[in-house]
Protein backbone atom coordinates (compact mmCIF):
# COMPACT_ATOMS: atom_id res chain seq x y z
CA UNK A 1 0.00 0.00 0.00
CA UNK A 2 1.88 2.87 -1.28
CA UNK A 3 1.65 5.87 1.80
CA UNK A 4 1.54 9.53 0.30
CA UNK A 5 0.49 12.20 2.96
CA UNK A 6 -1.21 15.37 1.61
CA UNK A 7 0.22 18.38 1.27
CA UNK A 8 1.63 20.28 3.86
CA UNK A 9 -0.34 23.22 4.05
CA UNK A 10 0.64 26.46 6.98
CA UNK A 11 -2.76 26.77 8.40
CA UNK A 12 -3.85 29.57 10.76
CA UNK A 13 -6.86 30.52 12.62
CA UNK A 14 -9.78 32.78 10.77
CA UNK A 15 -9.07 35.99 12.21
CA UNK A 16 -5.07 35.61 11.81
CA UNK A 17 -3.28 36.75 8.92
CA UNK A 18 0.23 34.47 7.72
CA UNK A 19 3.21 36.86 7.44
CA UNK A 20 5.44 35.59 4.79
CA UNK A 21 9.17 35.91 5.09
CA UNK A 22 8.72 37.44 8.24
CA UNK A 23 12.51 39.13 9.24
CA UNK A 24 12.91 39.33 5.60
CA UNK A 25 13.97 42.94 5.72
CA UNK A 26 16.10 42.75 8.93
CA UNK A 27 18.72 41.23 7.15
CA UNK A 28 21.52 43.47 5.92
CA UNK A 29 21.24 41.88 2.80
CA UNK A 30 23.92 44.71 0.91
CA UNK A 31 26.61 43.70 3.25
CA UNK A 32 26.76 40.42 1.86
CA UNK A 33 27.63 39.23 -1.35
CA UNK A 34 27.12 36.38 -4.09
CA UNK A 35 28.92 35.32 -7.00
CA UNK A 36 28.28 38.77 -8.95
CA UNK A 37 28.37 41.04 -6.28
CA UNK A 38 26.10 42.43 -3.30
CA UNK A 39 23.45 40.42 -2.49
CA UNK A 40 20.64 42.95 -2.11
CA UNK A 41 18.42 41.27 -4.82
CA UNK A 42 17.70 37.70 -2.40
CA UNK A 43 14.82 39.10 -0.98
CA UNK A 44 13.40 40.19 -4.38
CA UNK A 45 14.53 36.65 -5.99
CA UNK A 46 12.50 34.93 -3.04
CA UNK A 47 9.36 36.32 -3.51
CA UNK A 48 9.67 36.34 -7.03
CA UNK A 49 9.55 32.22 -6.32
CA UNK A 50 5.99 33.09 -5.03
CA UNK A 51 5.17 34.82 -8.24
CA UNK A 52 2.05 33.76 -10.18
CA UNK A 53 3.91 34.21 -13.63
CA UNK A 54 5.69 31.10 -14.72
CA UNK A 55 8.34 33.06 -16.36
CA UNK A 56 9.57 35.70 -13.51
CA UNK A 57 9.31 32.11 -11.67
CA UNK A 58 11.72 30.39 -13.56
CA UNK A 59 14.02 33.24 -14.13
CA UNK A 60 14.16 34.36 -10.39
CA UNK A 61 15.33 30.33 -9.91
CA UNK A 62 18.45 30.52 -12.71
CA UNK A 63 19.59 33.49 -10.91
CA UNK A 64 19.42 31.91 -7.21
CA UNK A 65 21.39 28.63 -9.01
CA UNK A 66 23.63 31.41 -11.28
CA UNK A 67 24.49 33.53 -8.57
CA UNK A 68 23.58 32.65 -4.37
CA UNK A 69 24.19 29.34 -5.40
CA UNK A 70 26.61 30.03 -8.34
CA UNK A 71 28.40 26.53 -9.03
CA UNK A 72 27.76 25.35 -6.19
CA UNK A 73 28.81 27.64 -3.84
CA UNK A 74 27.44 28.62 -0.50
CA UNK A 75 28.12 32.19 0.54
CA UNK A 76 26.89 33.65 3.95
CA UNK A 77 24.32 35.01 1.89
CA UNK A 78 23.13 31.33 0.46
CA UNK A 79 23.15 30.32 4.06
CA UNK A 80 20.79 33.35 5.35
CA UNK A 81 18.24 32.75 2.65
CA UNK A 82 17.59 29.16 3.63
CA UNK A 83 15.03 29.91 6.31
CA UNK A 84 12.93 31.69 3.44
CA UNK A 85 13.76 28.89 1.28
CA UNK A 86 12.35 26.07 3.52
CA UNK A 87 9.15 28.23 4.07
CA UNK A 88 8.19 28.15 0.51
CA UNK A 89 9.42 23.77 0.70
CA UNK A 90 6.97 23.70 3.67
CA UNK A 91 3.80 25.49 1.63
CA UNK A 92 2.29 23.14 -0.32
CA UNK A 93 0.92 26.09 -2.11
CA UNK A 94 4.36 27.23 -3.39
CA UNK A 95 4.24 27.14 -7.42
CA UNK A 96 7.35 25.44 -8.14
CA UNK A 97 7.14 23.50 -4.95
CA UNK A 98 9.24 20.39 -6.06
CA UNK A 99 12.36 23.03 -7.79
CA UNK A 100 12.37 24.80 -4.01
CA UNK A 101 12.89 21.48 -2.43
CA UNK A 102 15.72 20.80 -4.86
CA UNK A 103 17.20 23.56 -4.40
CA UNK A 104 17.61 23.57 -0.56
CA UNK A 105 18.85 19.80 -1.23
CA UNK A 106 21.60 21.72 -3.44
CA UNK A 107 22.59 23.76 -1.03
CA UNK A 108 22.59 21.06 2.18
CA UNK A 109 24.86 18.80 -0.41
CA UNK A 110 27.53 21.06 -1.32
CA UNK A 111 27.77 22.69 2.04
CA UNK A 112 28.68 18.80 3.28
CA UNK A 113 31.04 18.25 0.20
CA UNK A 114 32.48 21.69 0.47
CA UNK A 115 32.64 22.76 3.88
CA UNK A 116 33.74 19.76 6.04
CA UNK A 117 36.66 16.97 5.92
CA UNK A 118 35.48 13.27 6.00
CA UNK A 119 36.08 13.09 10.31
CA UNK A 120 33.65 16.04 9.92
CA UNK A 121 35.78 18.68 11.21
CA UNK A 122 34.40 22.04 9.36
CA UNK A 123 37.00 23.72 7.01
CA UNK A 124 37.86 27.28 7.36
CA UNK A 125 37.72 29.56 4.41
CA UNK A 126 38.39 33.52 3.83
CA UNK A 127 36.69 35.44 3.46
CA UNK A 128 34.28 33.10 5.38
CA UNK A 129 31.27 30.77 3.64
CA UNK A 130 28.24 29.73 4.82
CA UNK A 131 28.48 25.90 5.14
CA UNK A 132 28.27 25.12 8.23
CA UNK A 133 25.34 27.58 9.07
CA UNK A 134 23.30 26.28 6.10
CA UNK A 135 23.97 22.48 7.33
CA UNK A 136 23.22 23.47 10.99
CA UNK A 137 19.87 24.61 9.78
CA UNK A 138 18.78 21.26 7.58
CA UNK A 139 19.76 19.41 9.70
CA UNK A 140 17.59 20.66 12.40
CA UNK A 141 14.76 20.13 9.68
CA UNK A 142 15.69 16.45 8.94
CA UNK A 143 12.46 15.82 10.45
CA UNK A 144 10.19 17.79 7.76
CA UNK A 145 12.35 16.48 4.89
CA UNK A 146 11.33 12.73 5.97
CA UNK A 147 7.89 13.86 5.96
CA UNK A 148 8.47 15.63 2.02
CA UNK A 149 9.78 11.93 0.91
CA UNK A 150 6.21 10.94 1.51
CA UNK A 151 4.29 13.72 -0.37
CA UNK A 152 1.81 12.92 -2.82
CA UNK A 153 3.57 14.99 -5.81
CA UNK A 154 5.87 12.25 -7.54
CA UNK A 155 8.41 15.39 -8.64
CA UNK A 156 8.54 16.79 -5.07
CA UNK A 157 9.26 12.96 -3.37
CA UNK A 158 11.96 12.99 -6.08
CA UNK A 159 13.44 16.17 -5.50
CA UNK A 160 13.68 15.48 -1.27
CA UNK A 161 14.88 12.08 -1.77
CA UNK A 162 18.82 13.15 -1.59
CA UNK A 163 17.89 15.42 1.69
CA UNK A 164 17.51 11.64 3.75
CA UNK A 165 20.71 10.67 3.40
CA UNK A 166 22.12 13.96 4.62
CA UNK A 167 19.81 15.64 6.70
CA UNK A 168 18.59 13.00 9.40
CA UNK A 169 20.70 12.56 12.54
CA UNK A 170 19.25 9.54 13.63
CA UNK A 171 20.44 6.40 11.77
CA UNK A 172 17.65 4.01 12.52
CA UNK A 173 15.05 6.80 11.37
CA UNK A 174 16.82 7.92 8.31
CA UNK A 175 17.25 4.15 6.79
CA UNK A 176 13.94 3.39 7.83
CA UNK A 177 12.78 5.72 5.62
CA UNK A 178 14.70 4.72 2.98
CA UNK A 179 13.59 1.57 2.89
CA UNK A 180 10.26 2.37 3.25
CA UNK A 181 10.17 4.67 0.18
CA UNK A 182 11.87 1.76 -2.06
CA UNK A 183 9.07 -0.39 -1.05
CA UNK A 184 6.53 2.00 -2.54
CA UNK A 185 8.71 3.96 -5.57
CA UNK A 186 7.58 2.60 -8.57
CA UNK A 187 9.74 4.64 -10.73
CA UNK A 188 13.60 4.06 -11.87
CA UNK A 189 14.53 7.36 -11.10
CA UNK A 190 13.53 7.34 -7.60
CA UNK A 191 14.71 4.13 -6.39
CA UNK A 192 18.26 4.84 -8.04
CA UNK A 193 18.07 7.71 -5.68
CA UNK A 194 16.85 6.42 -2.98
CA UNK A 195 19.68 3.45 -2.83
CA UNK A 196 22.10 6.28 -3.75
CA UNK A 197 20.88 8.35 -0.99
CA UNK A 198 21.61 5.07 1.39
CA UNK A 199 25.02 4.92 0.67
CA UNK A 200 25.64 8.49 1.14
CA UNK A 201 23.19 8.13 4.64
CA UNK A 202 26.29 5.34 5.55
CA UNK A 203 29.08 8.09 4.40
CA UNK A 204 27.76 11.03 6.58
CA UNK A 205 26.93 9.37 9.29
CA UNK A 206 28.98 6.34 10.67
CA UNK A 207 26.53 5.33 12.47
CA UNK A 208 24.55 3.61 10.05
CA UNK A 209 27.38 2.26 8.25
CA UNK A 210 26.69 -1.26 9.18
CA UNK A 211 23.09 -1.31 8.60
CA UNK A 212 23.17 0.14 4.93
CA UNK A 213 25.71 -1.92 3.86
CA UNK A 214 23.98 -5.11 4.57
CA UNK A 215 21.12 -3.41 3.24
CA UNK A 216 22.71 -3.02 0.20
CA UNK A 217 24.32 -6.27 0.05
CA UNK A 218 21.18 -7.49 0.78
CA UNK A 219 19.42 -5.66 -2.52
CA UNK A 220 22.22 -6.34 -4.78
CA UNK A 221 21.70 -10.49 -4.23
CA UNK A 222 17.72 -10.29 -4.33
CA UNK A 223 16.93 -11.77 -7.50
CA UNK A 224 13.23 -10.78 -6.69
CA UNK A 225 14.67 -6.72 -6.92
CA UNK A 226 14.29 -5.76 -10.49
CA UNK A 227 18.06 -5.37 -12.39
CA UNK A 228 18.46 -1.55 -11.81
CA UNK A 229 18.25 -1.71 -8.88
CA UNK A 230 20.39 -4.47 -8.04
CA UNK A 231 23.26 -2.78 -9.97
CA UNK A 232 22.76 0.51 -7.99
CA UNK A 233 22.57 -1.35 -4.96
CA UNK A 234 26.60 -2.99 -6.12
CA UNK A 235 27.56 0.74 -7.15
CA UNK A 236 27.10 2.04 -3.97
CA UNK A 237 28.22 -0.55 -1.53
CA UNK A 238 31.76 -0.43 -3.17
CA UNK A 239 31.41 3.70 -2.69
CA UNK A 240 30.56 3.03 0.60
CA UNK A 241 33.56 0.49 1.06
CA UNK A 242 35.92 1.16 -1.70
CA UNK A 243 38.67 -1.18 0.28
CA UNK A 244 36.14 -4.30 0.24
CA UNK A 245 35.63 -4.80 -3.15
CA UNK A 246 35.70 -8.09 -4.09
CA UNK A 247 37.06 -9.85 -6.99
CA UNK A 248 33.52 -11.17 -8.28
CA UNK A 249 32.03 -7.64 -7.96
CA UNK A 250 33.00 -7.01 -11.37
CA UNK A 251 31.20 -10.00 -12.84
CA UNK A 252 28.30 -9.20 -11.12
CA UNK A 253 28.59 -5.62 -12.05
CA UNK A 254 28.58 -6.47 -15.90
CA UNK A 255 25.74 -9.52 -15.67
CA UNK A 256 23.61 -6.54 -13.96
CA UNK A 257 25.01 -4.32 -16.75
CA UNK A 258 23.77 -6.30 -19.55
CA UNK A 259 20.23 -7.37 -17.57
CA UNK A 260 19.01 -3.53 -17.44
CA UNK A 261 19.63 -3.15 -21.18
CA UNK A 262 16.53 -5.53 -21.53
CA UNK A 263 14.85 -3.72 -18.12
CA UNK A 264 15.01 0.01 -19.49
CA UNK A 265 13.24 0.49 -22.45
CA UNK A 266 15.14 2.34 -25.30
CA UNK A 267 13.72 5.29 -26.70
CA UNK A 268 15.18 7.04 -29.74
CA UNK A 269 17.21 9.97 -29.03
CA UNK A 270 15.82 13.44 -31.32
CA UNK A 271 18.72 15.04 -32.87
CA UNK A 272 19.34 18.28 -30.95
CA UNK A 273 18.37 21.67 -32.59
CA UNK A 274 21.00 24.31 -33.67
CA UNK A 275 21.93 26.56 -31.53
CA UNK A 276 23.92 29.94 -31.84
CA UNK A 277 26.96 30.90 -30.28
CA UNK A 278 27.17 31.89 -26.78
CA UNK A 279 27.55 35.40 -26.48
CA UNK A 280 30.82 36.37 -24.89
CA UNK A 281 29.98 39.39 -22.94
CA UNK A 282 28.32 37.52 -19.84
CA UNK A 283 28.84 38.65 -16.49
CA UNK A 284 31.90 36.36 -14.96
CA UNK A 285 32.21 36.43 -11.11
CA UNK A 286 33.99 39.03 -9.38
CA UNK A 287 36.21 37.14 -7.26
CA UNK A 288 37.85 34.18 -6.90
CA UNK A 289 36.49 31.18 -4.71
CA UNK A 290 37.12 31.61 -0.72
CA UNK A 291 40.51 30.16 -0.22
CA UNK A 292 40.99 26.43 1.88
CA UNK A 293 42.55 27.82 5.56
CA UNK A 294 45.40 25.10 6.25
CA UNK A 295 44.01 22.70 8.93
CA UNK A 296 47.15 20.83 8.93
CA UNK A 297 44.59 18.06 5.99
CA UNK A 298 46.50 16.39 3.88
CA UNK A 299 46.55 16.47 -0.10
CA UNK A 300 44.07 14.28 -1.94
CA UNK A 301 46.29 10.39 -2.94
CA UNK A 302 43.27 8.33 -4.18
CA UNK A 303 42.71 8.28 -7.82
CA UNK A 304 39.68 10.42 -9.69
CA UNK A 305 37.62 6.78 -9.59
CA UNK A 306 38.15 6.42 -5.53
CA UNK A 307 37.88 10.01 -5.19
CA UNK A 308 33.87 9.73 -6.61
CA UNK A 309 33.16 6.36 -4.57
CA UNK A 310 34.23 8.46 -1.59
CA UNK A 311 32.63 11.73 -2.76
CA UNK A 312 28.64 12.38 -0.78
CA UNK A 313 28.05 14.00 -3.89
CA UNK A 314 29.16 10.78 -6.68
CA UNK A 315 29.49 12.06 -10.07
CA UNK A 316 27.05 11.84 -12.82
CA UNK A 317 26.76 11.48 -16.50
CA UNK A 318 26.29 14.72 -18.10
CA UNK A 319 28.25 17.01 -14.88
CA UNK A 320 31.08 18.85 -16.69
CA UNK A 321 33.39 17.09 -14.84
CA UNK A 322 34.38 14.66 -12.04
CA UNK A 323 34.39 16.25 -9.01
CA UNK A 324 37.63 17.23 -7.22
CA UNK A 325 39.63 16.59 -4.34
CA UNK A 326 40.69 19.85 -3.00
CA UNK A 327 44.32 20.16 -2.66
CA UNK A 328 46.48 20.73 0.46
CA UNK A 329 47.25 24.00 0.83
Amino acid sequence: MALWLERPLLSVLPFMVRIMFEGLDDIDWASMEHAYGTAEEVPALLWALRSPHTEERRKALDRFFGAVHHQGSVYPSTAASLPFLFELAADGTTPEWAAVVALLVSIGRESLDLGFEDDGTEIEYYPPMGCGQAVAFLRERGAQFAELARDRDPDVRLATIGGLGLFLDDADRAAAVLRERLAVEQGIAARLRIVQAAATLALCLPAATEQVMGWLSGLAADPARGTVTRLAAVVQRARCAPDEIGEDAVPVAVGLLRGTARAIPVRPIAPAPSCPAAPTDRLRPRSPPPSKISTGTRACTHGPQLCCLRSTKPWEPGSPSAPQCWPSS
